[in-house]
């Protein structure tokens, strides 16, 4: 038996790392804000943090846990008790970094351990996907660490502690130490990396009904930050379906991060994965079809730019301008720079670097620019891109909401698959997932429901803060599907922006949330969204009860219409001619808003 043991550890924080985990970004308008929390809370967090990682060997396995001690929780929760919600979620964040970081030097020492021994790292092991989350209670038996137990819940104490187990082979070159993200359903995890290409489901598609002519036919693609969807359209209807993770994200989870790596000389690699996801996406739903007349692409600006090889350059510095915004025609070999058929191709062109051809597509399909009344526009993603207006003016802008609406940074999140929970309501104590599955995780949707829930039945209040049967081991969804406090915290914060975002946005137009005539709700989570509960957390105002139209995907919906139709080009160039974006990071109220908006 061997142990190792570290209780120093010379590490900073790194506070690019932890302000990214928060979806804030230079530019964004709360950026200075919270930096100038990190400069604040530093010297705090780090003399409370008592870290400590240990790793006991036996059997050719080796059990591993880390911790930061107790007394970081104890802090945040002071926070939010006073009112600073957005300090407290920046402790959390600050401790989950400094933990991933002594996760690093551990697999260092285990590493000099292996090569006394002669032995390699086969594998990880981590629970819930490897092993039930009872059997965590093994690997606090086995390394002994004073001051760490298990919840009745089976969840850690103090709460900011994890385990594994890793697996030791004879062959020394293999070294599996690190955390596998390619088989983890986090889709979303700030530290992620090396995601697979892959078969992905969504919940809803759009609303959109075309009636394509006889012998008609479209691929229609939405490239979007998380996945990429194509649908088959022919006057017989949608004949096929292929959704995809983006390949894209292990250059960044989010566009920013993505406008980073093309600006380091990265721009023709992530150029390339996306026409190569193009191009093998539209051969799967035509293989049995053959060649369409036409392919119809939307994608947020960043998106198009990375599919074109367009220059990043000045899309992630302030003023944010973009390469090229106008509408692509094309043929599909030009666009994949592949041998392929010249098929007629058009791509969307957007309004902004941050309001891009996926919006224009959804005002296109939901008729915005025909209405005499004020209507709003909202779509729900990592980015809350929203417009409000009429057929005479519109305005438009974009918030960082962050991936939780789409089970990202929540410990039991997962994409829209079979199995993910979609419908909560505890009264009954029923739950309902995707296909009837067994329970497997958390989409955006069975997160509204279950906080929305968790709220009506006082098992957190309007804090966040979760009640004290709870705030250690979660809350117990389902067999092996917690929901834990810094869930909470991450569902506040992508409220706060997006709640923050409708209100500046009314403001700048001079009208009341109730004289909106009719709200449309667009996103990738959509159809089984609750509008009463996302009233009911905060995400939209209640003003919209009763007026929101839920519309699915509308990206792909206005691409779809565009093959249809014959409007489509004089009614693209509309929406954008009479559109004007306001910059939420120019806006003083929106700082105000967004903290305000964080309590329930």
């Amino acid at each position: 038996m061997n142990r190792i043991e570290i209780k120093d550890f010379s590490i900073k924080i790194d506070k690019d790392k932890v302000l990214k985990t928060l979806g804030c970004f230079e530019g964004s308008s709360v950026y200075e804000t919270v930096s100038s929390y990190f400069d604040e809370l530093e010297e705090t967090v780090m003399d409370l943090l008592s870290p400590r990682a240990v790793a006991v060997t036996e059997d050719m396995k080796a059990y591993c846990i880390l911790t930061v001690g107790e007394k970081i929780s104890g802090i945040s929760k002071s926070f939010f008790d006073n009112g600073e919600g957005m300090k407290g979620i920046l402790v959390d964040a600050m401790a989950d970094e400094y933990l991933f970081m002594m996760d690093d030097v551990l697999a260092e020492n285990i590493k000099l351990l292996c090569a006394k021994k002669s032995w390699g790292v086969k594998k990880r092991l981590d629970a819930p996907k490897d092993f039930p989350l009872s059997q965590q209670s093994v690997i606090v038996a086995k390394t002994g660490v004073d001051g760490i137990k298990m919840t009745s819940g089976f969840m850690f104490e103090p709460v900011k502690t994890f385990g594994y187990i890793l697996e030791f082979t004879t062959d020394e070159k293999v070294f599996n130490a690190q955390h596998d993200c390619s088989k983890c359903s986090n889709f979303d995890c700030p530290r992620r990396s090396n995601i697979k290409n892959g078969r992905f489901e969504v919940l809803s598609s759009y609303e959109y009904k075309p009636n394509f002519k006889e012998g008609d036919s479209a691929v229609c693609i939405d490239i979007g930050t998380t996945t990429v969807a194509f649908d088959l359209v022919t006057d017989k209807g949608t004949l096929k379906t292929y959704r995809t993770i983006n390949p894209q994200r292990r250059f960044g989870l989010d566009v920013l991060s993505r406008i980073e790596s093309a600006n380091r000389g990265r721009l023709d690699e992530l150029s390339a994965v996306m026409r190569y996801t193009i191009i093998s996406g539209y051969k799967k739903v035509t293989e049995e079809f053959g060649d369409t007349k036409k392919v119809v692409i939307a994608g947020n600006t960043t998106m198009v730019h990375l599919l074109m090889g367009y220059s990043c350059g000045t899309l992630g510095e302030y003023p944010f301008k973009s390469k090229h915004l106008g509408t692509l025609k094309a043929t599909l070999d030009k666009v994949t720079k592949s041998k392929v058929s010249p098929i007629e191709t058009i791509v969307y062109g957007g309004i902004s670097a941050f309001v891009g051809g996926d919006i224009v597509s959804g005002l296109y399909m939901s008729d915005f620019d025909k209405s005499d009344k004020v209507n709003m526009f909202i779509d729900l993603g990592t980015n809350g891109e929203m417009a409000l207006g009429n057929k005479d003016k519109m305005i438009v802008t974009s918030t960082a909401a962050g991936p939780a609406f789409e089970g990202g940074r929540i410990s039991c999140g997962i994409g829209s698959v079979d199995g993910a929970v979609c419908g909560v309501d505890l009264k009954t104590g029923t739950l309902k997932t995707i296909a009837d599955k067994p329970p497997v995780g958390l989409c955006g949707t069975g997160i509204i429901e279950l906080v929305s829930e968790l709220l009506d039945e006082k098992i957190i209040d309007k804090t966040g803060l979760l009640n004290d049967d709870y705030f250690i081991n979660g809350y117990k969804v389902a067999e092996d599907v917690v929901f834990t406090q810094n869930d909470i915290r991450q569902v506040q914060m992508a409220k706060s922006a997006v709640r923050a975002g409708i209100d500046v946005l009314a403001k700048s137009w001079g009208t009341e949330l109730s004289q909106i005539d009719t709200v449309y709700l667009a996103g990738g989570f959509g159809y089984g969204l609750s509008i009463e509960k996302a009233c009911n957390i905060g995400i939209l105002p209640r003003e919209f009860l009763g007026k929101t139209k839920v519309i699915g995907n509308s990206s792909l919906g206005g691409c779809v219409k565009y093959a249809e139709r014959q409007d489509g080009d004089e009614r693209i160039g509309r929406i954008k001619e009479i559109s004007s974006e306001i910059s939420l990071g120019n806006s003083e109220d929106f700082e105000k808003l967004y903290i305000e908006y964080m309590n329930f």
